[in-house]
C-alpha cells in the first residue's frame, strides 16, 4: 500500500463531512474512523448503484482483509472526499482502493484497500454477484 494514487485514479468520490467526534486526542482524524469511512463509502455504493440490500437482500458482503496508509493528518472541520475503485473482482470476491482526499486537493491523506467477499445470506456460502452489482462494481474498475 506504498503508493500514493491520485484523485483523478478514482472514478466515485463520496463527500464525508467530519465531526468533531471523529478526532483523536492530538485533535487528528482517528485511523478506526478513516477505516469508517472506507466503509461507509463502499456500503453507499453498493446500496445506490448496485441494488445490494444488507439488511433484507439474500446476498450479502464481508470485510475478509483491510490496510491503509496515512499521509496527511486531516482534521475536524475539514471537509473530505473518499475515492473509490475496484482492483479485482473475481468470482464473489472484490478488492476495493480508496482514497480520503480533503476537497480540491489531489494528494491522499490516507490511502487503503478493502477486500470483500459475498455470501448467501441463507447459507453464508460464498456466492456469484448478482448482475446488478456485478455491473457497478465493474464500473469502477481501473
Amino acid at each position: 500500500m506504498s503508493q500514493s494514487p491520485q484523485r483523478h485514479d478514482y472514478p466515485h468520490l463520496q463527500p464525508i463531512l467530519t465531526r468533531w467526534q471523529d478526532s483523536d486526542l492530538n485533535g487528528h482524524i482517528a485511523g478506526a474512523t478513516v477505516y469508517s469511512y472506507f466503509d461507509t463509502t463502499i456500503q453507499a455504493f453498493l446500496q445506490q448503484q448496485g441494488g445490494l440490500d444488507p439488511q433484507e437482500g439474500a446476498v450479502v458482503g464481508f470485510v475478509v482483509s483491510s490496510a491503509a496508509d496515512f499521509f496527511a493528518l486531516p482534521a475536524f472541520p475539514d471537509t473530505l472526499e473518499v475515492g473509490l475503485r475496484v482492483a479485482r473482482l473475481a468470482g464473489s470476491s472484490v478488492e476495493y482502493q480508496l482514497g480520503l482526499f480533503r476537497v480540491g486537493e489531489a494528494q491522499p491523506c490516507a490511502a487503503g484497500k478493502v477486500v470483500q467477499v459475498f455470501v448467501e445470506r441463507a447459507s453464508g456460502r460464498p456466492v456469484p454477484l448478482p448482475v446488478e452489482l456485478q455491473a457497478a462494481l465493474l464500473s469502477l474498475q481501473s
